[in-house]
């Protein structure tokens, strides 16, 4: 007779052990990983492999959690892969930033562990990571808006920026009567929005659709794309432009973007924080609602075919500040506070939801160095680092980080320069990940129960 569970589970047969052995993979986890431009999000996927296949050396994470090793899959068939081995020359060896990815790419990362039980086999899974834009997830929105409601929404949200630009083409719309049809007044019109649109996301604003205006990809100059927002001022123009608005809704949006979201479990939304207290109080309120849009198909108020064709649903979010080398280490609670300012609320309508929340601040390639310094008698936080737009070593004191952000009146942008620096010039073993601040607890929060 077996003395205890151990010993009668070691005499099941073999074919047994092996169901229970199942038990313990867990198949494929998909990641969502998005955030608007130049919110590094192209550096944080690329750190976040690179820790995950290294992290022995430098993840604090492996403390407290069974030894893994990490393996990095042959890509997806029919999909973009994201090209982390370019990504990881160009910031290890030529000390450059890559540029942003303006796609949906994945990449498959394959996880193998000790089990508790040697005879069980080891734990084996794979998580799915999807780089995904922020600005074309912001399309979304448009599944549940006619062309004429987003028109409106869109007229509205020009016309609140009170902004010389948007004057402009709100002045173009207005000016349109019942003869205002053709190809020419088709073509102008959306060529004066998509240049709007473009310049207000140079300006750092955040609320712009169709995402494909200012990141086209492989649509660029594709005549569905050829509208523009003008509410009802011309029944001729309002025909056309609703026709391809209907169709990239339902080719675009949801035949290609909403297919890439089906089955996630986890999701990270990247938040520029830095360029927030850069830009004003105006930038910061349109980020806010942007990172608002961005996760609206998780509304627990929704009860249409969204959240039905998001089964199974979203089950952790991680909110994600980057560029945390930007300012001095003791600076970086204040830099969380920001964080959990700026999402607070969307963590309580997500938890509202049953969907887990965390927030960090991180940098995903650490690029300065916080040295304290005297100055005028008084002993500083500063960093060190090669400055992007000179390509040489500074000290610079970044000033104090806010604890809160701002009023609309007391809000100065000069305030909060911030500089960019270069990748630091450093020897990689083979062994080596990036040097980074906090991708460690970013991998415990996203990934911890799972290891």
């Amino acid at each position: 007779m077996p003395k205890n569970i151990l010993d009668s589970i070691r005499t099941l047969p073999s074919e047994v052990v092996s169901q229970v052995s199942s038990v313990f993979s867990e198949g494929t986890i998909k990641i969502a990983i998005t955030g608007l431009s130049r919110s590094g999000k192209t550096v944080f996927i690329t750190s976040l492999i690179d820790q995950l296949l290294h992290q022995n050396r430098l993840l604090s994470v492996t403390h407290a959690h069974a030894t893994f090793k990490t393996t990095l899959k042959a890509p997806l068939h029919n999909v973009r892969r994201f090209d982390y081995y370019s990504f990881i020359d160009q910031l290890k060896n030529e000390q450059k930033w890559p540029q942003g990815t303006d796609a949906i790419s994945h990449t498959l990362l394959e996880f193998e562990s000790k089990s508790y039980f040697s005879f069980m086999g080891n734990k084996v899974f794979t998580i799915e990571l999807i780089d995904y834009p922020g600005e074309w997830l912001l399309d979304l929105k448009m599944l549940e808006l006619s062309f004429e409601d987003w028109s409106l929404q869109s007229l509205a949200w020009l016309k609140a920026l009170n902004h010389p630009e948007a004057e402009k083409y709100l002045q173009m719309v207005a000016s349109l009567n019942a003869k205002s049809v053709g190809s020419v007044y088709e073509k102008e019109l959306h060529e004066t929005y998509k240049s709007l649109v473009t310049r207000l996301k140079a300006e750092h604003y955040s609320q712009i659709t169709p995402g494909r205006f200012i990141m086209p990809a492989d649509l660029a100059n594709d005549p569905m794309l050829v509208f523009a927002p003008i509410g009802g001022a011309s029944s001729g123009l309002v025909s056309v432009y609703k026709k391809r608005y209907e169709k990239y809704v339902d080719e675009v949006v949801k035949g290609i973007h909403l297919e890439h979201f089906k089955g996630f479990e986890r999701q990270v939304v990247l938040v520029d924080v830095v360029e927030s207290l850069e830009n004003g109080y105006d930038c910061y309120k349109d980020m806010r609602e942007g990172l608002k849009s961005i996760l609206s198909l998780y509304d627990h108020n929704q009860k249409n075919f969204l959240l039905q064709w998001l089964s199974p649903s979203i089950k952790k979010v991680l909110f994600v500040a980057t560029k945390a080398d930007q300012v001095a280490a003791s600076q970086h609670a204040n830099f969380a506070n920001l964080l959990e300012e700026m999402v607070g609320e969307l963590r309580r309508e997500l938890d509202i939801s049953h969907i887990e929340t965390h927030s960090q601040v991180v940098s995903a390639l650490k690029s300065t160095t916080t040295i304290e310094k005297k100055y005028e008698g008084r002993l500083l936080s500063f960093v060190r680092g090669v400055l992007e737009e000179d390509g040489q070593l500074h000290d610079l004191y970044p000033g104090e980080m806010p604890a809160h952000f701002p009023s609309k009146t007391s809000w100065s942008s000069a305030d909060y320069a911030y500089k960019s620096f270069l990748p630091p010039k450093r020897s990689y073993g083979a062994q080596d990940a990036l040097e980074h601040i906090n991708m460690d607890k970013v991998v415990e929060k996203l990934l911890g129960d799972l290891l």
